[in-house]
């Protein structure tokens, strides 16, 4: 929190990102906490769900890529938790691209 009060002394929303990637079926252990820990603190923060890098796993060609049935669900993981909190979820993070990588 300390590293919060230096980046965003004046508390705006919006200034202060944070960026949750935790894999999917692993939302419901730290983000409530996080979220918790936040709010007890009064810091105004945009929260984002980064599911591509927490579900990244290598293909047999040795690329790296997702399942989009585990981004799917970590991102729903991750807007059921702030439904439970009363908190916004401010975004999401995704990467595509046209090539064959698997």
């Amino acid at each position: 929190l300390e590293l919060r009060e230096i980046l965003d002394p004046n508390n705006d929303p919006g200034r202060i990102t944070l960026i949750t990637r935790v894999g999917a079926g692993k939302v419901w252990d730290p983000l409530p906490r996080h979220i918790e820990t936040i709010k007890e603190e009064g810091r105004n923060v945009l929260w984002v769900c980064d599911a591509m890098h927490g579900n990244t796993e290598s293909s047999p060609s040795g690329y790296k890529t997702r399942r989009f049935e585990n981004v799917l669900s970590e991102v729903k993981e991750f807007f059921e938790v702030h439904k439970a909190m009363g908190t916004y979820p401010g975004g999401i993070h995704l990467e595509m691209t046209g090539q064959n990588v698997t």
